[in-house]
């Protein structure tokens, strides 16, 4: 009985974990927008298209950053943060999209050649991800300022503000190093990393060469339009969460009930069964019992019928053999007297 409803439990348990299921929304993508453009800049888009970029473009997952000549230069803004690519640096946007059901972001740049600017702002939120890579180099950030250049096969990550995470990808399994404001480190295939101080020279260039113009207004607009895109999709999304959670909840509580009753009529039913059983054994018990009890009786009366006939039989033998012992006990005793003949003889 125990068996059979923990059976049903488990089937009910893995339907209502089966319904929970859904399927995971898909990410909203986001868009940076350019702000600020010396030189020769284009975008590039996923299907190899190159266009030349002007103030006001939008930039998108997937798209590449190329500037051509030493001189070029271009300034992008994703939300408040902000990136400047310098001249000669081919840049890919890998990754660029907010998570509607956990409402985090995930930004992921691909520094193909050249160098390129991060000035993270505003501090992510936990579950939020912005990493930039290059052939030879992994940063990880937590809000700061940093560069990443890659040339000729080395790579180097210079800080100014905050603290950066750095992986040589030759180094498989390497522990990262951390970068803190005024270092630097550089990455050469094959070597481990040495962290060093900013110069004082190295450092005011630097802090010329990356300063961020002022987001424009018109820039600003755009992007305040576009966060409250994505936040009317993760507040959308929130709803549609709820309802199906109410809804979930209602169907499992229709399951339960609907589980209890089928329960109750399992037990219910068993109990009958149960009783049928019991009803048929009695019935079987007493009528071998008194099947039991004929055959013994049967066995008895035999018996003591030749117990009887055995005795009678007994009475008689024994009673034949005493007459016989008396009748010969009664006869008389003859004895045959013997003479001695030896005294009648003469002497001659």
């Amino acid at each position: 009985m125990k068996r059979v409803l923990s059976a049903v439990i488990i089937f009910a348990f893995v339907f209502v974990v089966s319904g929970c299921k859904k399927e995971k929304p898909a990410p909203v993508e986001r868009q940076g927008l350019v702000n600020f453009i010396t030189g020769d800049v284009k975008l590039v888009s996923k299907d190899g298209t190159e266009n030349k970029a002007t103030i006001g473009d939008a930039v998108k997952q997937g798209m590449k950053i190329k500037t051509v000549g030493k001189k070029s230069t271009a300034e992008i803004y994703f939300g408040e943060n902000a990136v400047k690519v310098l001249g000669d640096t081919v840049v890919e946007i890998k990754t660029l999209v907010t998570y509607v059901d956990t409402n985090t972001e995930e930004s992921n740049f691909y520094v193909e050649k050249g160098q390129f600017f991060s000035k993270v702002t505003q501090k992510l939120a936990k579950g939020d991800v912005y990493n930039v890579t290059s052939p030879t180099t992994t940063a990880g950030v937590r809000g700061t300022d940093f560069l990443i250049s890659e040339e000729e096969g080395k790579g180097n990550v210079a800080v100014l503000d905050g603290n950066v995470e750095v992986l040589n990808n030759s180094l498989t399994g390497a522990a990262p190093v951390v970068v803190s404001n005024k270092e630097e480190v550089d990455i050469v295939p094959g070597q481990d990393m040495v962290k060093k101080q900013l110069s004082e020279d190295r450092l005011r260039a630097l802090a010329i060469l990356l300063e961020i113009k002022a987001m424009r207004e018109e820039i600003w607009n755009k992007m305040r339009k576009q966060r409250e895109e994505i936040r009317k999709a993760v507040e959308d999304q929130r709803q549609v969460n709820k309802e199906m959670l109410e809804k979930q909840r209602e169907g499992d509580k229709a399951l339960v009930e609907q589980q209890r009753e089928g329960d109750k009529a399992l037990v219910e039913d068993q109990k009958r069964r149960d009783q049928e059983m019991i009803g048929t054994i009695k019935d079987e018990t007493k009528s071998k019992g008194e099947e039991a009890k004929d055959l013994a009786k049967g066995q008895m009366a035999d018996a003591k019928n030749v117990d009887k006939e055995a005795a009678k039989n007994v009475d008689k033998d024994a009673a034949k053999d005493e007459a016989i012992r008396q009748k010969e006990a009664m006869k008389p005793t003859i004895e045959k007297m013997k003479i001695d003949k030896s005294q009648f003889k003469t002497n001659q």
